[in-house]
């Protein structure tokens, strides 16, 4: 398509003269076909004029353009299309299945299958026998659920809503709150799947490590000068690090975390603290918090709860009444049921227990043998290692799945780490332990990948 061609169609498509009209027809012309690969649109000059646009408005359409990744601006080359976006792909997530659905044992996961969940069937029983069973319209979460979430959240929220586990909170937050080309601070190592949202978004991810006692309040500081639209952690049991804040960061984070700026937190492992940390506790209107209960539960209980700001979960519940995404009053009920009976609570004390015993097993027997295990709830243990990729690898040959370091990592770091799923390992902590220090021991600068 000839530069003057592209310069009339353009400017024929536009119903309104405005930035996000220009960002949006160009875009539409790119998908459709009309601008391909290679394509040299217009210059910004030009396009102002045809469209009666100021030049820096062009320009903030071209930048928001190319931070979807859509066109590129080349010195001495102008400004080129650089085809249809890609599909976006979870990375992280299709590499975690491939690796644990090839008939070696996992402990890579989080998961607690060799061990006995709270009966369920009492819970739905107790859930069934509920009012307003099968009524055609329901709401963000059930009254009884709300009841038991308003007992025990770490800070007052302004509103609750229910989501079918930690990654739908994760994606319906994130969808709303992101977009292409915006700065997001978020802990580093954090949970993979998180990097694969952002990155299907486009964000610019601002990696902030994560201390002994919280996320680095020095690089904390650093990151806000990008000024992200959100910033996400993990307040306890984060994974895969197993860390957890402390009073002392929260008072000093609350401190330097500007008003307007959302934060998100992560809770996948809640119900191992007795009470769990929060900013919500200092910076209420600001912080929203995903709660998810299948690791205590059962895969099929996956739900999770979403306590925070009315203006952000008013907006994710507009989201789901355009689908059928509401969880079911079923799971909600049950949950509540498993949350405050009192035989359901042995049973899941009992579970905790022998997490945190197969944990401290096998941090010890790992200990035998050099390596550096920090002390942790569990059940995630991140391991030192001379190299991520051949480690796992040479796991994987002796039929254990880990996960490598990279995994967790928005960038590459220095220091080679595995994640290893404590709670998979039922009475052979030695053995296990034993065939990670003789992969560590056969690394070769030449496994690199």
């Amino acid at each position: 398509m000839t530069r003057i061609t592209a310069l009339e169609l353009l400017s024929s498509r536009m119903t309104l003269r405005t930035t996000s009209a220009l960002t949006q027809t160009v875009a539409d012309m790119i998908t459709a076909g009309l601008l391909s690969h290679g394509d040299r649109l217009p210059t910004v000059r030009e396009v102002a004029q045809e469209c009666g646009m100021s030049r820096s408005a062009v320009g903030e359409a071209w930048r928001e353009l190319g931070a979807r990744g859509l066109i590129e601006t080349r010195q001495r080359g102008g400004t080129v299309v650089l085809g249809k976006p890609p599909t976006p792909r979870a990375i992280r997530y299709e590499s975690m299945i491939r690796s644990t659905f090839s008939g070696v044992r996992d402990l890579a996961n989080t998961r607690t299958d060799s061990l006995t969940y709270p009966d369920l069937t009492r819970a739905l029983t107790w859930s069934v026998s509920q009012p307003h069973l099968h009524e055609p319209f329901t709401a963000p979460i059930t009254p009884e659920l709300q009841r038991v979430m308003e007992k025990g959240w770490s800070f007052d929220p302004q509103q609750f809503i229910t989501v079918h586990g930690l990654m739908d909170g994760i994606e319906l937050a994130l969808s709303l709150l992101v977009k292409p080309g915006d700065a997001v601070a978020v802990e580093t190592p954090t949970q993979g799947r998180v990097l694969d949202v952002l990155e299907s978004l486009r964000a610019r991810v601002i990696p902030v490590h994560y201390g002994e006692s919280g996320p680095d309040l020095d690089e904390l500081r650093r990151a806000l000068i990008s000024k992200p639209v959100l910033f996400i952690y993990q307040p306890g049991a984060s994974l895969p690090s197993g860390r957890s804040v402390d009073d002392k960061w929260i008072a000093a984070a609350a401190s330097i975390i500007p008003p307007t700026l959302p934060v998100l937190e992560l809770s996948h492992l809640s119900l191992l603290h007795d009470s769990q940390l929060s900013l919500g506790s200092v910076l209420p209107e600001q912080v929203t918090q995903i709660r998810a209960y299948n690791l205590f539960f059962g895969a099929d209980m996956r739900i999770a709860v979403i306590g925070g700001t009315s203006e952000l979960l008013d907006a994710m519940w507009m989201r789901l009444t355009y689908s059928t995404r509401f969880v079911s009053r079923l799971l909600q009920g049950a949950l509540a049921f498993l949350l405050q009976d009192a035989q359901a609570t042995q049973e899941l004390h009992s579970l905790i227990a022998a997490m945190r015993e197969r944990h401290d097993l096998l941090a010890s027997a790992l200990r035998e043998h050099g390596f550096l295990v920090e002390n942790t709830p569990g059940p995630s243990i991140w391991l030192a290692v001379p190299d991520d990729h051949s480690v796992c690898a040479r796991l994987s040959q002796q039929g254990i799945a880990v996960h490598p370091g990279r995994f967790f990592q928005a960038v590459p770091v220095p220091e080679e780490r595995i994640h290893i799923n404590s709670a998979a390992v039922d009475g052979d902590h030695a053995e296990v332990a034993a065939l990670v220090k003789g992969a560590c021991e056969l690394f070769s600068p030449f496994d690199r990948p």
